[in-house]
């Protein structure tokens, strides 16, 4: 496989980790989250929670990002704050307990996942193709990381 274009192979890795993921999600009842979901849903965490601070993030115009941030707050995992004293379409939103919980277990998964890995290539070389990835990452990023953006 070594004729493969190294971006071609690392899509792969990230197809292969984000099915896993999100399977061994669903079995743990959020079924309906894709990865769309969970960009989202980390935006809210670090602090970029409004419709109009996620968009550029997702790389979605706003009444894209209005749709999706709808069917969190649907399906529970956000909410508005009411509280906030913000006109209607300014209000930040919250992660709820489902969607902490969601986040919780897309962290545990995700370094499962990396564990079997480094089980399967050896942490030495896992630790190098870290450290190599976060190099060339921000270094394209003016020395921080890019927004990740899902493109499916």
């Amino acid at each position: 496989m070594s004729d493969v274009p190294l971006v071609r192979l690392l899509s792969m890795a990230v197809t292969v980790a984000l099915e896993e993921l999100h399977t061994e999600l669903s079995d743990r009842g959020h079924g309906v989250l894709r990865p769309a979901h969970g960009y989202a849903l980390n935006a809210v965490l670090n602090g970029r929670n409004t419709v109009s601070e996620m968009a550029p993030l997702l790389g979605m115009t706003k009444q894209g990002a209005a749709k999706l941030v709808q069917m969190l707050i649907d399906e529970g995992y956000l909410a508005i704050d009411d509280a906030s004293g913000e006109d209607a379409r300014r209000k930040p939103l919250l992660l709820t307990e489902k969607g902490r919980q969601a986040v919780q277990a897309s962290v545990e998964i995700q370094d499962r996942i990396e564990r079997e890995w480094a089980e399967l290539v050896g942490p030495r070389r896992m630790s190098t193709t870290r450290t190599a990835l976060e190099r060339a990452v921000t270094n394209a990023a003016d020395g921080g990381y890019p927004p990740v953006r899902p493109g499916w």
